[in-house]
């Protein structure tokens, strides 16, 4: 009991920031695109014990594509499985843990409650866009905020448990992609302040951790996954989820203004080098897509400035450390009242946590089935996800990296009712746009193709013979 209530002391602003964030993203979010393909994989992995090694939903071809986060895609199929809205509980259990063990890694350094509880909540109002959707990305959230509370004990007091590191990197690296600028973070402590205190196990687990990025279904070949990954037309464009910061998109506004202040408290005070370097390098991320801004801010917050330099790391004669750490019942506390709240909150919504409904992808699927089964549906995302789900033939979708380059080009081109969407068009037999869109304006210029009725707003096009 005792523990409790001094657990509860320690966390009272921290916890607080931790429940009022997570009760705030409960009450509006989302599935969105970049999930359900991951649950349309998944599925068909638990149905044949096969991994695909293309996209099996897709018309065009995608072969010679590496299909890594398999376990990404068996999680979400077991997830979607278990109902409609147990994605975005599990979403919002990932945030809470993420929140209460970046907390802990502050509250280790010395960082006060207060500031804590600043830093976190200024962090879930910057990351609104990544935190209030669910997709591939979610399942970042708890290795990334792991790593980061790993290596910041590791910088105040070096040991062996720097090798919890490996199966760490190993586990994330066949999950999502974002463990490859989890493992630059580690790399810039190990090799810019660990190297000259440790030199020889810095570099065996430094080695470690790179060959733990390996250790997925594709082996050796993952590094040309990530090189797809890289090497793809939204990126090159700046598109979608490969879109820069932007001052006209209000949620990336927030982010940089958050991040603006997390960095001008993190530049007060005196720091070792290997947190420039890694700060340095997720700003980097951060401009080339804003959606990296989340990590940036993940960092911010782990290194939440303390009262005493966090380079010092003087020991008591009997070698434990000075610096007075949380409690743990502090952090299971700020979690397990995080989810109190805004779990009934989330469940209670109902349909409205999937952003394509329901009846329009009954809708689209009926049509594709009564058409014949050689039918292809052009999409957008997340609808077309959703209609992967649903056993849909696509003639695009994501993952877009599986895709050639034109391919790629002329399914962005259609979601951003652009010209060079009329190959994709063309190649379509049902073709799937929302009203309003600039999409759904060239698309209403075409012959061939026959308005059919569509719910919730959506417009559907069969070509006649």
């Amino acid at each position: 009991m005792t523990s409790l209530l001094t657990g509860a002391r320690q966390w009272a602003w921290s916890a607080s920031a931790c429940v009022a964030g997570v009760a705030l993203l409960a009450a509006f979010v989302s599935i969105g695109g970049d999930w359900d393909w991951l649950v349309a994989f998944g599925d068909i992995i638990r149905r044949t014990g096969a991994v695909p090694e293309s996209v099996p939903y897709a018309a065009v071809d995608t072969s010679g594509w590496h299909n890594v986060p398999v376990l990404a895609e068996l999680v979400a199929s077991l997830l979607h499985s278990a109902g409609a809205r147990v994605p975005v509980l599990a979403h919002l259990v990932a945030v809470a843990v993420a929140l209460a063990t970046l907390a802990a890694a502050a509250r280790a350094r010395g960082a006060s409650d207060p500031v804590v509880a600043g830093a976190v909540g200024s962090l879930v109002m910057g990351s609104l866009a990544t935190l209030g959707i669910v997709r591939a990305q979610t399942l970042s959230l708890v290795p990334f905020a792991l790593l980061l509370a790993l290596v910041v004990r590791q910088h105040r007091r070096p040991d062996r448990g720097i090798w919890w590191a490996v199966p760490l990197v190993a586990v994330w690296g066949n999950l999502h992609g974002a463990a490859l600028l989890g493992t630059c973070v580690l790399g810039a402590y190990l090799v810019v302040d660990r190297l000259r205190l440790r030199p020889a196990e810095t570099v065996a687990v430094g080695i470690a951790s790179l060959a733990a990025l390996c250790a997925t279904p594709q082996g050796w070949h993952t590094p040309r996954y990530y090189a797809q990954v890289f090497d793809n037309v939204a990126a090159e464009r700046a598109e979608g989820l490969w879109a820069r910061p932007s001052l006209s998109a209000p949620f990336d506004v927030l982010m940089l203004v958050v991040a603006a202040l997390l960095l001008v408290l993190f530049v007060r005070a005196r720091r070792p080098l290997w947190e420039y370097v890694a700060v340095a390098g997720l700003c980097l991320a951060t401009a080339s897509a804003a959606r990296h801004g989340v990590w940036l801010l993940f960092l911010l917050v782990a290194l939440a400035p303390a009262p005493r330099d966090p380079s010092d790391r003087a020991e008591r004669p009997d070698g434990s450390d000075q610096r007075p750490a949380p409690t743990r019942v502090g952090m299971v506390l700020a979690v397990a009242a995080s989810l109190a709240v805004a779990l009934p909150l989330a469940a209670s919504r109902g349909s409205s946590v999937l952003v394509a409904g329901p009846d329009v992808v009954d809708r689209v699927a009926d049509l594709a089935r009564s058409s014949g089964d050689d039918v292809v549906v052009l999409a957008p995302v997340p609808l077309s996800e959703s209609l992967a789900v649903a056993g849909v033939r696509l003639w695009a979708s994501n993952p877009l990296d599986a895709f050639s380059h034109a391919d790629q080009a002329a399914y962005l081109d259609f979601l951003g009712g652009q010209d060079g969407m009329l190959r994709a068009v063309e190649q379509s037999d049902l073709v799937v746009t929302r009203e309003g869109t600039r999409a759904e304006d060239v698309v209403a210029g075409i012959d061939g193709l026959q308005v059919v009725e569509c719910p919730d707003g959506w417009t559907c096009r069969i070509r006649t013979p």
